[in-house]
C-alpha cells in the first residue's frame, strides 16, 4: 500500500500539468495507460489459463474417463480467457490511436 501511495503521489503533478496543457505528460499519461491495460490484461488472462489448465490436468488425473469432455471445456474456457486480454489489446489501441 506503501509503494501504490508513493507512485501516486509522483504521478499527481504529472496530471496537474496535463490537466494544464503540457501535452507530453499528457501523452506520456497515455501511453502508460495503453501500457497497464494491455499488461494487466495478458497477466489476469495468464494466471486464468494456468489455473485452467491445471484444473483440467487435475481433473483427468483424478478420472481418465473424463478426459475428453473436460478437454473441450478447457479449450472453450481458455477461448473466453484470451477475449479479456483482446479486450485489454483494444483498449490499449484506443487510448493509443483515438484519445
Amino acid at each position: 500500500m506503501k509503494r501504490l501511495m508513493a507512485i501516486l503521489t509522483a504521478i499527481m503533478p504529472a496530471i496537474a500539468m496535463a490537466a494544464e496543457g503540457e501535452a507530453s505528460v499528457a501523452k506520456g499519461l497515455l501511453y502508460l495507460g495503453a501500457g497497464l491495460a494491455i499488461g494487466l490484461a495478458g497477466l489476469g488472462a495468464g494466471v486464468g489459463m494456468g489455473h485452467a489448465v491445471r484444473g483440467t490436468q487435475e481433473g483427468v488425473a483424478r478420472n481418465p474417463n473424463a478426459g475428453g469432455r473436460l478437454q473441450t471445456l478447457m479449450f472453450i474456457g481458455l477461448a473466453f480467457i484470451e477475449t479479456i486480454a483482446l479486450y485489454g489489446l483494444l483498449i490499449a489501441f484506443i487510448l493509443l490511436f483515438v484519445v
